[in-house]
């Protein structure tokens, strides 16, 4: 039990330095659009390079610097790393539509919306089943719920 706390406060400890990135990207972001607004002059080009550059951060820090530092890519097993791959790859398709929907913000054809924000949550659903199985808690949830099941079955 107090190994999973340790963990737990670990955890929370790495994901500081992904809030904070974050956090200042959003400022900037804004910042931007605010100053977008006060002078009327906004170029789509820098809001879409802006939006971009935000989504393959947060990527790139949730998906493999908080993982490094939480020491999961240190002896992966095969299977583990077969999971870490296809999250992985499930990042490149949801953030590659999630960027082609922001390089379109600017266009005139407002058609293609719809596309891209399906993809990229159809890739979080399947990311998050493999989010599991690199971390190894795939099988432990598994049995959590059957024993929860057990608990129940032995109640009635």
């Amino acid at each position: 039990m107090e190994k999973h706390e340790n963990e737990k406060e670990q955890h929370k400890e790495v994901q500081k330095l992904t809030l904070a990135v974050l956090a200042v990207m959003t400022v900037i972001i804004l910042g931007y659009v605010v100053y977008g607004l006060t002078t009327q002059s906004m170029n789509m080009l820098v809001f879409s390079v802006l939006l971009g550059g935000f989504v393959v951060i947060y990527l790139v820090l949730s998906d493999v610097v908080e993982p490094y530092r939480l020491g999961m890519l240190e002896d992966l097993a095969p299977e583990r790393r077969t999971g870490f791959l296809k999250v992985l790859l499930m990042d490149l398709l949801g953030g590659g539509a999630l960027i082609y929907w922001i390089a379109g913000l600017g266009s005139e054809s407002g058609n293609d919306i719809l596309i891209p924000f399906l993809i990229y949550f159809l890739t979080a659903q399947l990311k998050r089943k493999y989010r599991a199985e690199f971390e190894g808690t795939a099988g432990e949830e598994d049995e959590e719920e059957e024993t929860a099941e057990e608990t129940e079955d032995k109640e009635v």
